[in-house]
């Protein structure tokens, strides 16, 4: 998708509507259910017109999880923004973060088949995922340190071991079957994961 507050160019468009079709036509078979011609009809085009944006099926894949990337990334930061202070902006992240990356249904499926897709991309997805994350909870982090609501030497590195928790729990966190008392575990993770950063 184009970024926001760009005027896309009248090729980008093209390009943006078709990794927008092909989006939903990937959440809802999945990668090797999905063939160019579903694509091509969902989008009112012919083959060759997805050959001239795209190389291959593959090609397209990645377009379309790099667009939930870039989309995800923006709907977290705004809700963050929403929050007042430091620590409800930390709540505000982790809370958003699991009720958005479930909503990326081509985004989540490459972060949680990672280990075992055959796609060399998923690699390079899985790292600007990590380092966006860790950018925007050392943002938080340094914002909470200046203000005084965080004491920590180094935010980076905390926001690092921060993101790695919250990922060694998160598929149980997006389980879509939500298990009784999941707010308050919920709760309980925050609390575990805030301790000895607020003051």
């Amino acid at each position: 998708m184009s970024v926001r507050g760009r005027k896309p160019k009248p090729k980008d468009e093209i390009r943006d509507k078709l990794v927008r079709f092909a989006r939903d036509i990937f959440a809802k078979y999945g990668f090797h259910k999905t063939n160019i011609n579903d694509i091509a009809l969902a989008g009112g085009r012919g083959k060759s017109t997805l050959y001239y944006y795209f190389s291959s099926k593959e090609d397209i894949y990645k377009a379309v999880i790099e667009s939930e990337l870039v989309d995800l990334r923006e709907d977290l930061i705004d809700e963050v923004n929403l929050a007042k202070d430091p620590q409800s902006k930390i709540k505000a992240y982790v809370l958003s973060r699991i009720n958005f990356l479930s909503r990326y249904k081509n985004l989540y499926a490459a972060i949680r088949e990672q280990s075992k897709s055959r796609f060399s991309f998923t690699e390079s997805i899985r790292q600007k995922f990590d380092l966006m994350e860790v950018q925007l909870v050392t943002n938080i982090l340094n914002d909470g340190v200046k203000k005084g609501y965080f004491k920590i030497k180094e935010p980076e590195f905390a926001a690092t071991g921060f993101i790695g928790a919250l990922q060694g729990v998160q598929f149980q966190l997006l389980s879509p079957i939500k298990k009784i008392g999941f707010e308050k575990t919920l709760d309980s993770l925050l609390e575990i994961l805030l301790f000895g950063l607020i003051k």
